[in-house]
């Protein structure tokens, strides 16, 4: 058995640490929870060595109950976890070897992980897991951890497990190297030295002046959670930062009121994916809102609030892929009011009678609350793809750096769809990868209306097609405009006008809008009996007109009460000479 030696650099930046401590682990246990659904697709058959093959229950899957392997670590005192006032940087040491084990297997190949090693890897808070010759079959980073000083009880859960290189070429799939399968839990008893029992709440942390600024630092990998019925669930891992001069109330739903709202407000992080093919950048698909619960505060600020329900300042936190897929966090979105960053939980998905008290505590059977993509919509010739995620949090006074967005390449080079991200990340709206509204390209234009209630913003592309035709693509994006939009107005003048366009995300042609057009111009409507474009939302318009575009104001018609009644945006369309234009010209 060859196992690493304790990792220097980490003993070496927690001696420096002038708040570090070294924490002894005992009586450790680690949890391995594998995404069935990927182990079909891959051919991939897990077998607890003592207990025999785990079966795959596509009922269970749907509910979320995923094949969990628990096994309990040998003691080892040179085990310890590095702590830094309250927060865990590190376990330090030569890593966990574990009783029992399992093995993998697949056709014409299988691999033994019998006494497997979790060791730490030099990333804070991640690990390799090997086999006991020392070869690492998987990789698991992105933990939350909680920490019970009274207890002495610490865990690490939330980590997305990764088949590690090693395993990919064993599959002979490589491209499969980096892929999340489950997801790793780890648990001990800590030894918690005495003065750090008594370490009471972190300073700052009842403090609730400054404004609360919260911004979208990284989106890390993306991954397949699932595939049935030609449509595939996608789910991100992303990374923000407190960089606002005030604290950020981080609880849990259902854990009780607590300042400064007195209740269990916390951020909703939501996903989506869009397509920018043949001239029309499209949002092919969705998540709901993702319930935040905890943060790890790492990287903070000096004198920070650290405490795991309070993004301190300058505190940054993660959640993956795996966490971010579990349906038990996932509600539908328009619970939450976006403008203000509101939830109510009563009467909520999680409080389906209405009491106050949570009784919806399973998962959701696929696809509820996943961004769902059609694969058909993954394999357009020439197309770009480009997945967005967005921290909505109560009072942010920025929401343009709490969102983001990196260019994708989907392939599906074997049994599960790879995401490779090809950029880095750019804060703001997505739409400004399809036109950048600081440079616009000449017969384009992109808008934002900032109201007091939130943010809606409109998009065009013309294409001169020649003959006297202008193809006209509009882009409509309500970013957090609570009240929803019904209706979609643009003036088209004397111009003649065909082949209408219009397309929205839920695959739903019941709920599609309907143009009609008189002598002004073209209005689609919402059906009466659907909703009206809500928030994070993209829908898509377009026409050929004879008429070449010139500036002019679109108007937008809110569904529900309040004024303004209708919203007029600035845009690209085809009019006659002599309207006069919103701009203030002729």
């Amino acid at each position: 058995m060859h196992l690493r030696p304790i990792l220097p650099l980490l003993l070496a930046l927690a001696a420096s640490g002038a708040d570090a401590a070294s924490w002894s682990l005992s009586d450790a246990r680690t949890a391995l929870s594998f995404n069935q659904s990927l182990l079909r697709d891959l051919g991939v058959q897990v077998r607890d060595i003592e207990r025999g093959n785990l079966r795959f229950d596509p009922h269970m899957h749907a509910l979320g109950y995923d094949a969990r392997l628990v096994f309990g670590a040998r003691n080892d005192k040179r085990l310890a976890a590095d702590m830094q006032g309250h927060v865990l940087e590190h376990l330090l040491g030569p890593g966990l070897q574990h009783r029992g084990g399992f093995e993998l297997a697949w056709r014409g190949g299988a691999l033994s992980l019998q006494q497997f090693v979790l060791a730490p890897a030099f990333a804070p808070r991640s690990f390799e897991l090997r086999t006991r010759d020392g070869e690492v079959a998987f990789t698991a980073d992105f933990a939350h951890f909680e920490i019970d000083r009274e207890a002495g009880t610490l865990q690490l859960f939330n980590l997305d497990l990764r088949i590690a290189p090693a395993l990919a070429a064993r599959l002979k799939q490589p491209q499969l190297a980096g892929v999340a399968i489950g997801t790793l839990e780890l648990e001990a008893r800590v030894q918690v030295p005495e003065a750090e029992a008594k370490l009471g709440t972190p300073p700052g942390c009842s403090d609730w002046s400054g404004n609360k600024d919260v911004a979208l630092t990284s989106i890390g990998s993306v991954g397949q959670w699932e595939r049935q019925g030609g449509m595939v669930a996608i789910s991100p891992s992303a990374t923000l930062r407190n960089v606002g001069s005030g604290n950020v109330p981080w609880y849990g739903k259902f854990t009780g009121p607590f300042p400064p709202y007195n209740n269990d407000q916390h951020p909703f992080l939501v996903w989506a994916i869009f397509r920018n093919a043949n001239g029309v950048f499209e949002q092919i698909g969705t998540s709901d809102v993702k319930h935040a619960f905890l943060t790890i505060n790492s990287g903070c600020d000096a004198g920070a609030c650290t405490d795991s329900h309070i993004l301190g300042l300058g505190c940054s936190d993660v959640y993956g892929e795996g966490t971010n897929n579990s349906t038990g966090s996932l509600s539908f979105r328009p619970e939450v009011s976006a403008g203000p960053g509101l939830w109510n939980h009563t009467g909520s998905h999680f409080d389906q009678n209405g009491d106050g008290v949570q009784d919806h505590t399973g998962s959701d059977p696929f696809p509820i609350h996943r961004a769902t993509v059609q694969e058909t919509d993954l394999q357009t010739a020439g197309a770009e793809y480009f997945l967005e995620a967005w921290y909505v949090v109560r009072d942010d006074v920025n929401i343009f750096n709490s969102m983001g967005w990196r260019r994708m390449t989907p392939s599906l080079p074997g049994s599960i769809w790879i995401f490779t991200l090809n950029t880095a990340l750019a804060n703001g709206s997505v739409l400004d990868a399809w036109v950048n509204p600081a440079s616009p390209p000449a017969g384009s234009r992109n808008e934002l209306l900032t109201l007091p209630e939130g943010h809606v913003r409109l998009a065009v592309k013309t294409t001169d097609l020649g003959g006297g035709q202008t193809r006209y693509e509009y882009a409509l994006l309500n970013h957090d405009f609570d009240r929803q939009i019904g209706s979609f107005f643009v003036p088209t003048g004397g111009s003649s006008v065909g082949n209408l366009y219009f397309h929205d995300v839920d695959r739903n042609a019941g709920s599609d809008w309907i143009a009609t057009q008189d002598a002004n111009g073209i209005t689609w409507s919402k059906p009466a009996a659907s909703a009206g474009l809500d928030w994070g939302t993209l829908y898509n318009f377009g026409f050929t007109a004879t008429t070449p575009p010139t500036n002019a104001a679109a108007t937008l018609a809110a569904v529900e009460a309040g004024a303004p009644a209708q919203l007029s945006i600035q845009t690209l369309v085809p009019t006659d000479i002599g309207l006069v234009f919103a701009d203030g010209f002729e």
